[in-house]
């Protein structure tokens, strides 16, 4: 076997300014050679500094100052604020230890570094350069769990040589602190004068029972542990900051009593002093990682089985977002819901499935594991039990992880290069208990496929698998495994013992001749394991939150190397494949918002745009044109139903008949995951036009410079082409002078020449969606004649017959997706039954009123400015609203114009509302006018709803064309012309019985 592979380590630019970056802030201080150690203890401690001794802040934030301005400098993408004063750290120590009321105070700096681009080896050669420059020799890395305590302490062993070859054969002295090996506190860290880093998780010692805060006989004399750590001042290293947010961390992290804290991790939730960052964008542009691609695999229309899902907990106030089935319009579909105390889930679905769900207490927690619901009935629901998992997409994406890493290891033999997969299950007895599910559709699957591809003709699939969990006694015959993230005593033992197996593992795992390439995890590999030949992750499980999902994806980002153990750069090798339980645009979405959370901004949408006052032309609205006008369209209206009962259900038949019903099938989407940059800049302005450049680049290479002149009311993605401009519209021009320039856009972002907007944002390129047929299951048939009745309001006995008439192969299929039937039952006899009433309703109208014309047009009122335009003269406010291209094109460019013989114009408000059917909906017309006639004789009265176009028939929505044929009749009963109209109908004022445009 070969065990002498070893990764090969060399400079890389972005690593070496990380560690400038942090090595550059301590520039002016002294060399730690000439400390006064007759103030130090005599016991021979080895500080960083003297006990009381503290940084510079005043120099350490003029240092911070230069770095952040000169790393500004260096990419567009990466910009980091520059800090006007030094965030420090202050506070009290761990309860019970120390003097009371004893506060620590210590500057925190932030680097932030993508997954995968290497940041445990930058603080470790970071600690040497510090050692080097300034002779700091004591450092302490905190850890939050095992797994990445066991990376650590595997870097540190991994790097040792080629670090002794840097920095004339200075070795890390490595010090894992063990709670029941205390004498290692001095003989071995605080008495060392090498270069020295312990090596700690943050729960041993972040509560006062902690054998670090107690006396001990490995120890002589008075000084407890903790005591030891304090007089060396340390520098301490928090790998994976995020983690370490709450008081009780906090509080312990201060009673190290740091010199200074340096944060290093790729999802941070605080950036105190943020010194360096290499963002995704960075990353992928710069080809320090993988490409990313996502293969979604979701189960289309299959609502039948049964669904809850854990989606989140808040705190303030105490809620739980839950996934759930729910009847919508009498159809199950799934739903995001949100829960509280006392809520019943069978009251707020409508399905039986959910009987004695009623919510009794909602817990939250720090940690995911923490987080619960629980209900009457005595079911608990947290992130590890939810019921979301299905055989057939659990199969079909089996394969397709087992069909790529094939395809890609038959690619890369000849290149050195063995291929990793790596899946992340959503319960460890799916892969270890009895039933096993996972294990069995992946031993079926690799024996289906294998005999397509030389490399693995011959091996068996329990050759090339393994699970990663701990192993607790075997009882009754069969093994345990034990979920490797626990707070159990036992069973963190248990998981060391798994991370061990683990780490000692991992180059061997880089060996042709190791035949185990299909990793099995659930959460162990989380954080802190990660392997450069991961080429395929594969989501068997539903990923809590979006920091969890990118740290997934971490694992696999790394570049690969070969057998000699030199990392491959070529752009076609390093891609790393994410099978997702989910579509292609919900993961990617999701992906996205964390890099949101992360800094990475790309435009915000719209929200709450600034508000403006429209005012009434008093004129107008006391004129006798538009009283007259409004007392017509203001009255009361019945309609009559001339349903005819045989007629309605022939039609409904016919229609089912013709009808495709759906089946089970499953739907893969295939997609390059690609990050895009911008910087937008202003470069001009002129009154109220401005001229703005773009600079764009994406991960792919793709780039563009672009300068345009703009004008209020512009949209930047039709101006520059380029749909992620879309939430970009111009709001305002401010032309106040040369240092007051700037444009305002209605998502509220303002640019400057001073101040250009730079965000990052996703693309999806080369989408490539199949679908295939799942397998059929067995399901039991819900009642859906009272369901399509109620929903319809259709007797049962109509129902019923309906489907008594239909052909008998139409019925069967029922059995094969119930409530994908049920759907396309129903939504056909919605369509054929609206249809229906539409040609056959009858208006009466009646002589009261409905509405008081100042309250439906008030003096003033307020709309988001983006959505208004000038009115002209013709107006009834001095401005109007317009929701669309298409409006803002017809009233700019055909009624206001048209003001010698438009007297008036208005948009009906939306309190509007002519009464139909509620199978139907209300209708809300568009505009109101009063016009003179072309001879300018007489006064006509008219009603126009402005459409994309004016063939019904080729309208988007149904329903946009049955309201339509209602207001047909409405209209002419009550003597109003009424048209639909597009932007491009010259003569809108005519009627369609003189030009037949409405078809």
């Amino acid at each position: 076997m070969n065990n002498q592979l070893k990764i090969k380590f060399k400079d890389q630019r972005y690593q070496l300014e990380a560690i400038e970056s942090v090595v550059s802030l301590f520039e002016g201080s002294p060399k730690r050679e000439g400390i006064d150690f007759l103030s130090q203890p005599t016991d021979e401690i080895i500080p960083n500094a003297n006990v009381n001794e503290e940084l510079n802040e005043r120099l350490l934030l003029h240092n911070l100052q230069k770095v952040q301005i000169t790393n500004n400098e260096k990419r567009i993408g990466s910009e980091l604020k520059v800090s006007n004063e030094l965030e420090v750290d202050q506070g009290e120590t761990v309860n019970g230890v120390g003097e009371e009321g004893e506060k620590i105070r210590s500057p925190h700096i932030t680097v932030e570094m993508e997954t995968g681009t290497g940041k445990t080896y930058i603080y470790l050669r970071t600690a040497h350069e510090l050692n080097k420059k300034y002779g700091y020799k004591k450092f302490i890395v905190v850890v939050p769990s095992i797994a990445i305590y066991q990376s650590v302490v595997k870097n540190i062993e991994a790097t040792r040589n080629h670090f002794a070859s840097k920095y004339d054969n200075e070795e890390i002295s490595l010090v894992q602190y063990d709670g029941s090996k205390l004498g290692r506190i001095r003989d071995e860290y605080a008495t060392n004068s090498n270069l020295t880093v312990m090596v700690m998780t943050i729960d041993s010692f972040n509560k006062s029972s902690n054998n670090f805060y107690k006396r001990t006989e490995q120890l002589q004399g008075e000084k407890k542990p903790y005591e030891y750590i304090q007089q060396t001042r340390p520098i301490v290293i928090l790998d994976e900051p995020q983690n370490f947010n709450s008081k009780k961390a906090k509080s312990a992290i201060r009673t190290l009593k740091p010199l200074c804290v340096l944060r290093y991790s790729a999802t941070h939730k605080e950036t105190p002093n943020l010194c360096y960052r290499l963002t995704p964008v960075d990353a992928f542009k710069e080809n320090l990682v993988k490409q990313i691609e996502v293969v979604g695999i979701s189960e289309l229309d299959n609502h039948n089985e049964s669904l809850i899902s854990l989606l989140d907990v808040t705190r303030s106030p105490i809620r739980a977002k839950v996934k759930i089935n729910k009847l919508d319009k009498g159809v199950k579909k799934e739903r995001e819901v949100i829960l509280k105390q006392g809520t019943d889930l069978f009251e707020l679905s409508g399905l039986t499935e959910y009987e004695g769900l009623i919510v009794s207490e909602i817990k939250y927690g720090q940690s995911d594991e923490d987080k619960q619901v629980l209900f009457t009935n005595g079911y608990t629901l947290s992130f590890k039990n939810s019921f979301t998992s299905k055989e057939s997409v659990f199969r079909a994406q089996i394969e397709k992880t087992i069909e790529a890493h094939m395809i890609r290891q038959e690619a890369l033999r000849d290149k050195g290069i063995k291929v990793l997969s790596l899946f992340f299950i959503d319960r460890v007895k799916n892969y270890t208990g009895k039933e096993a599910i996972i294990k069995r559709l992946f031993d079926e699957s690799f024996n289906k496929l294998k005999r397509r591809f030389q490399s693995f003709s011959n091996a068996n699939p329990e050759q090339v698998r393994e699970g990663y969990f701990a192993k607790a006694k075997a009882e009754k015959g069969e093994e345990e495994a034990i979920d490797t993230n626990s707070s159990n005593k036992k069973e963190r033992e248990l998981e060391k013992a798994a991370f061990e197996l683990i780490m000692k593992k991992k180059e061997r795992l880089l060996s042709f001749e190791e035949p185990t390439s299909f990793i099995f995890a659930h959460s162990a590999l989380k954080e802190g394991w990660d392997n450069p030949n991961v080429f395929q992750i594969c989501t068997l499980n539903q990923t809590a939150s979006n920091i969890k999902k990118r740290q997934e994806i971490g694992r696999g980002l790394r570049l690969a190397v070969d057998q000699n153990g030199e990392r491959s750069e070529e752009h076609d090798v390093n891609i790393l494949t994410v099978i997702a339980n989910e579509s292609y645009e919900s993961y990617v979405t999701n992906l996205q918002n964390e890099y949101v959370a992360e800094g990475d901004t790309p435009p915000n949408t719209p929200k709450e745009p600034e508000e403006a006052v429209v005012k009434r032309n008093n004129k107008l609205f006391t004129s006798n044109e538009f009283q007259d006008f409004f007392e017509k369209v203001n009255r009361q209206v019945d309609y009559k139903l001339n349903i005819n009962t045989d007629e309605l259900i022939g039609l409904c038949v016919d229609k089912l008949n013709e009808s495709k019903f759906p089946g089970l099938s499953l739907e893969f989407s295939q997609a390059r995951f690609v990050i895009s940059e911008y910087l937008i800049e202003l470069q001009e302005v002129f009154s109220k036009e401005a001229v703005i450049e773009i600079t764009f680049s994406d991960t792919t290479g793709n780039s563009y410079k672009s300068r345009k002149r703009v004008s209020e009311g512009d949209s930047l993605n039709k101006l520059f082409n380029d749909i992620r401009l879309k939430n970009l519209r111009v709001l305002k021009i401010n032309d106040e002078g040369s240092g007051s320039q700037s444009v305002k856009f209605d998502n509220e972002e303002i640019i400057t020449k001073y101040k250009p907007l730079k965000f990052s944002t996703e693309k999806v390129t080369n989408v490539e969606k199949t679908k295939v047929r799942s397998e059929e299951g067995n399901y039991a048939i819900p009642n859906f004649i009272e369901r399509v009745a109620k929903e319809t309001s259709l007797t049962k006995k109509t129902v019923k017959n309906i489907f008594k008439n239909m052909q008998e192969d139409k019925k069967k299929l029922i059995f094969k997706n119930p409530e994908g039937w049920i759907s396309e039952f129903l939504s056909n006899i919605k369509e054929v039954l609206c249809n229906h009433i539409a040609e056959n309703i009858e208006f009466v109208i009646k002589p009261e009123k409905i509405y008081e014309a100042n309250d439906l047009f008030p003096l003033e009122r307020k709309f988001p400015q983006k959505e208004l335009i000038p009115a002209g003269d013709n107006g009834l406010y001095d401005k109007v609203q317009v929701d669309s291209d298409v409006e803002r094109e017809y009233v700019g460019n055909r009624v206001i114009p048209d003001a010698d013989k438009t007297i008036l114009y208005f948009k009906f408000p939306p309190k509007f509302k002519i009464s139909l059917p509620k199978i139907i909906g209300n209708y809300n017309p568009d505009w109101g006018m009063v016009r003179k006639s072309e001879d300018e004789n007489y006064k006509v009265e008219l009603v126009r709803e402005t459409k994309g176009g004016v063939d019904l028939e080729r309208l988007r929505f149904p329903h946009e064309k049955r309201k339509i044929r209602c207001a047909q009749k409405y209209f002419e009963e009550i003597g109003i012309d009424y048209r639909v109209v597009d932007q491009n109908i010259n003569y809108w004022w005519e009627s369609d019985k003189d030009h037949q445009n409405l078809k």
